[in-house]
């Protein structure tokens, strides 16, 4: 059974009822297995990784990974998800880890203590019920996950792993957290060190769009907000949201929502 909760989070109640020859698979996504019943062998690269069901095993993405099953039957649930869940999580609650330039292992075993075991509980329940709200209720059990992990024996592992992640976005997630309306982006070039060609071609490629395009998309939701949330007249919703020209601003926002600040303001009165 598999439930895809998003693109990047999905989770899979994985059974095998016979043994099957050795299976090759490549790991697109992290992964966080549970062994419910059962025994498996996986040979990662030069390595070979016994789990069973005392187990709970982090795989990283990007890896191939020869899994052979030692018993008749073998249960597992599998978490698989991006690094982005990893960089929500941590900026969420707001956590802090020492600089680590890189994460070099490819797994880490985690001792299923009665606190997984009783998580595993959990989410088998939480699989069998139906509900419009599974979604949130999954979401917020990976995160009591990836604390009980921070909790464990193998927390220095994890904690290495997700500073890899912070290292890997510092400058996506410096831009979201510092980003200031009335500055212009461009600013950040001297914080990282850059030309402003360096940071705008960097800028571009992880976000997908110019800094430029990127910063008025940031200005005109503001705006946008203010004049439906607030009393501020249109001028001072330009100035507060970073626009300098007040005819432009109007101009831009009636071709990008199909009616003017004005028209919004007073469809809101």
């Amino acid at each position: 059974m598999v439930e895809n909760f998003l693109e990047t989070l999905s989770i899979y109640q994985y059974r095998q009822y016979n043994k099957q020859p050795k299976r090759e698979v490549f790991i697109s996504t992290n992964i966080l297995i549970f062994v419910v019943k059962g025994n498996k062998v996986l040979h990662l690269k030069d390595e070979k990784i016994v789990v069973n069901s005392s187990d709970v095993l982090f795989l990283k993405s990007g890896n191939y990974v020869m899994s052979e099953m030692l018993d008749e039957y073998f249960e597992s649930i599998l978490f698989m998800y991006d690094d982005t869940i990893l960089l929500d999580f941590i900026k969420k609650y707001n956590l802090d880890f020492d600089e680590i330039s890189s994460f070099d292992n490819n797994y880490f075993k985690i001792k299923k203590t009665s606190i997984f075991e009783i998580f595993q509980s959990s989410i088998l329940s939480y699989l069998e019920v139906d509900s419009s709200n599974k979604e949130s209720m999954i979401k917020l059990k990976l995160e009591e996950l990836f604390f009980n992990i921070l909790e464990s024996d193998s927390k220095e592992y994890f904690k290495i792993f997700l500073s890899s992640i912070c290292n890997q976005y510092f400058f996506k997630i410096k831009i979201e957290k510092e980003f200031m309306y009335d500055k212009n982006i461009l600013l950040f070039a001297k914080e990282f060190n850059m030309t402003d060609l360096a940071f705008r071609n960097r800028f571009k490629t992880i976000f997908g769009i110019t800094p430029k395009k990127w910063q008025n998309e940031k200005r005109f939701e503001r705006a946008k907000l203010l004049l439906e949330t607030t009393n501020y007249n249109v001028t001072e919703v330009c100035y507060m949201s970073g626009f300098e020209n007040i005819s432009w601003f109007i101009q831009t926002f009636k071709n990008r929502y199909n009616f003017t600040p004005k028209q919004l303001k007073n469809k809101k009165q």
